[in-house]
């Protein structure tokens, strides 16, 4: 069975550990991932972040899809989207207000940057959970004023917003929930239940997390063939069958 992984990093951990392309590469081929998307985090500005998924890009395109990390706040945030979507031909957009340092309930630079990203016609994720400035609620309001648009909350959001992410997007058809790092079997059987297998996809967080304990759990959901077809590979195709893909 094909495996996709729709949510990776590349980039120096928290830790201060580093890491590379081809290391990436050779780690998760070794559980039969065949293709990753990745967005770079660790870098001191987000042009810097890019790049790094740039390179990656240009070393591995047949396994390697990028995202762009975009700050709202920043004064650059137009132009890093006109260059990493339009220029670099990225797939996706990453949004970390942990990171970052912004309240998503609190930050009227979104909806602007939000509508410039809806141009190129990707995908937008955002992490959930770990952090209140990560909260879901107005990421539903962007998502169903761009119908057009996936949308895909990172972790399911973690245990602290699990259960309410999964019933804020139940009725928004293009939202979607990626699996990493939400190791409660109950919220992911939840999100299968209440979403159907065709809206959670299949990710790792490399390097941060075990990769065999990833893909292990979605095996552990006693799911038919066909939803692991749909968790593991096919809705992350979709989501990156783009202009830009």
């Amino acid at each position: 069975m094909r495996r996709f992984d729709f949510h990776s990093h590349l980039g120096k951990t928290r830790s201060g550990d580093d890491n590379s392309c081809s290391q990436m590469v050779e780690q998760l081929s070794a559980y039969g991932i065949e293709k990753v998307g990745i967005v770079s985090l660790s870098q001191n500005s987000m042009r810097e972040n890019n790049d790094v998924i740039a390179a990656a890009m240009r070393e591995r395109p047949d396994f390697v899809v990028g995202y762009a990390d975009i700050d709202p706040k920043d004064p650059l945030a137009y132009d890093e989207i006109d260059r990493t979507l339009g220029d670099l031909r990225m797939n996706g957009v990453k949004f970390m207000s942990w990171k970052h340092g912004y309240n998503v309930e609190n930050c009227p630079q979104l909806e602007g940057v939000v509508d410039a990203i809806a141009r190129y016609g990707v995908h937008i994720q955002i992490h959930g959970g770990a952090s209140p400035l990560c909260t879901p609620y107005v990421w539903t309001l962007f998502a169903r004023k761009h119908p057009e648009i996936d949308f895909v909350f990172t972790h399911v959001c973690g245990r602290e917003f699990g259960t309410t992410c999964i019933e804020l997007v139940r009725d928004i058809p293009n939202f979607s929930v990626e699996t990493s790092a939400n190791e409660e079997m109950d919220i992911l059987r939840e999100a299968v239940r209440v979403l159907g297998s065709e809206r959670v996809v299949f990710g790792t967080d490399w390097p941060y997390k075990p990769t065999n304990i990833e893909v292990d759990k979605i095996l552990e959901l006693g799911l038919s063939d066909e939803e692991l077809e749909n968790v593991f590979w096919r809705n992350a195709q979709r989501i990156w069958d783009t202009p830009n893909a």
